[in-house]
């Protein structure tokens, strides 16, 4: 069933809600509009008539028959997206409009699952969109499908899309330089995955590795993922591969920097995808406690070996879901002599950090974050920094950080409704937000980064 309607604000998801004409005026979530515009023609997921649904869903049917479309409309970047490949969802908004509507998101987020009005409470919000817009990709996971061929996985599907047909419009230019033509030529198994990374000083490194389904059924953002057809979870026939390596490091491995500081990583490891994410977080924090804890620090102190944490009544710091240790090293700088304890999963990150990070004194706790935590009782925190999972970090590890009473708390989120159930936590907590920035570092996509800095009140 096709119907005309007027968009009104955007949905955290990628949609754009509206309203059916009528008694029920039921909402609608439609996929491929923009918020503000009138005249779009909607094709109906189910017929409004015989669903007993509170909202509908739909999507649009012809982009050029919209009567009055955004200002911030463009073409459909992405041709893998245009060949039903789930990565790039929003590609047909400019670099302006993206980064307004994701503060839209995020605002409305706040106020619904944190139960605070940003604008109402005089918390400055600051919008960031770092260049470049497309193309800023610096890591990719692919699937292999039963034939071998290596693509991005179809929306909803785990079919592909080959790369040897079409590439993603978020590749960085030197990321997808020749990768067709190489992984045509690799001889991947089928139900393998292929981590492509490209490091800051422009080498790239792609290995095969088993199927993050199979060896790991969480992601980092914690959902549970889908198997494969054909394999099993188990399924150990499949063993890393190191299919190109580019530079003098250990083959399998792309150099990380971030403000001079290089961390030699596997291919496959977690790094921001956004070729300047990682930068410009580690220089948020450094700015935020610089700027916020002036002479909180001690004046010196001799690097310590990094180790397991001991009980201490020396003021400290916090770096939570640390991985490799960039924030860790960013608070070093912030915090001269100040011990700061990295606290993630055991890892390959958290080892080469371990070995990066050795002259500072960043002491790294190998764990659950929440488990974890327990063994810091007796570090008194002066600053945390989280940066969770998309399913944010949650009431045991909010709880136990408030319990420390730090007087700033920086928190860094992927997902603006997990972000806004911690600030919802840290609120009742005491704390106070004092800036949120939003990060468009997810061009063409609906994902967006939410950085906010809280203090504590009394």
């Amino acid at each position: 069933m096709t119907v005309t309607l007027d968009m009104l604000g955007p949905s955290h998801g990628g949609s754009t809600v509206a309203r059916l004409d009528g008694t029920d005026g039921r909402v609608v979530f439609v996929r491929g509009a923009l918020p503000g515009e009138t005249g779009v023609p909607v094709e109906l997921d189910t017929d409004p008539e015989t669903s007993r649904k509170r909202f509908l869903s739909g999507s649009v049917v012809d982009s050029a028959a919209i009567a009055g479309p955004s200002a911030h409309r463009v073409a459909p970047q992405c041709p893998a997206a245009a060949r039903g490949a789930g990565c790039c969802d929003l590609d047909i908004i400019d670099a302006e409009g993206s980064v307004e509507l994701k503060t839209r998101v995020v605002l409305d987020q706040f106020a619904r699952i944190g139960r605070i009005d940003l604008d109402d409470a005089g918390v400055p919000v600051r919008q960031l969109s770092p260049a470049p817009f497309t193309g800023y990709r610096t890591r990719v996971r692919l699937g292999v499908d039963e034939s071998g061929q290596a693509g991005l996985r179809l929306r909803a599907s785990n079919g592909i899309v080959p790369v040897t047909e079409v590439g993603c419009a978020q590749w960085a230019p030197a990321l997808a330089d020749g990768l067709a033509e190489t992984l045509a030529e690799a001889e991947l198994t089928p139900g393998a995955e292929v981590c492509v990374a490209l490091g800051e000083d422009g080498l790239r490194g792609i290995v095969e590795v088993p199927a993050a389904r199979a060896s790991n059924p969480r992601s980092r953002s914690g959902r549970r993922r889908r198997v494969p057809k054909g394999q099993r979870r188990s399924d150990t026939r499949i063993e890393r591969r190191v299919i190109e390596h580019q530079g003098t490091g250990e083959p399998g491995t792309v150099t990380r920097t971030v403000k001079g500081v290089s961390w030699p990583m596997p291919v496959e490891a977690f790094w921001q995808a956004h070729g300047a994410a990682a930068e410009l977080y580690s220089g948020w924090v450094h700015d935020t406690v610089t700027g916020a804890v002036t002479g909180t620090a001690a004046t010196s102190s001799a690097p310590s070996e990094p180790a397991e944490p001991t009980v201490s009544s020396e003021p400290t710091a916090w770096d939570l879901y640390g991985g490799a240790g960039v924030f860790a090293a960013a608070l070093t700088e912030a915090l001269p002599g100040t011990p700061v304890y990295s606290v993630d999963g055991a890892s390959d990150a958290t080892a080469a950090g371990r070995s990066v990070l050795v002259e500072r004194d960043v002491r790294f706790v190998t764990g659950d974050v929440a488990d974890a935590l327990a063994e810091l009782s007796g570090a008194d925190p002066t600053v945390v920094v989280l940066d969770p999972p998309r399913t944010g970090a949650g009431a045991p590890v909010v709880d136990a950080v408030i319990s420390r009473a730090p007087q700033h708390i920086l928190h860094i989120g992927c997902d603006p409704a997990t972000a806004a159930r911690d600030a919802a936590g840290f609120i009742a907590g005491g704390y106070h937000p004092e800036s949120v920035t939003v990060v468009d570092a997810f061009g063409l996509t609906h994902h967006v980064e939410v950085l906010v800095h809280f203090t504590r009140q009394g």
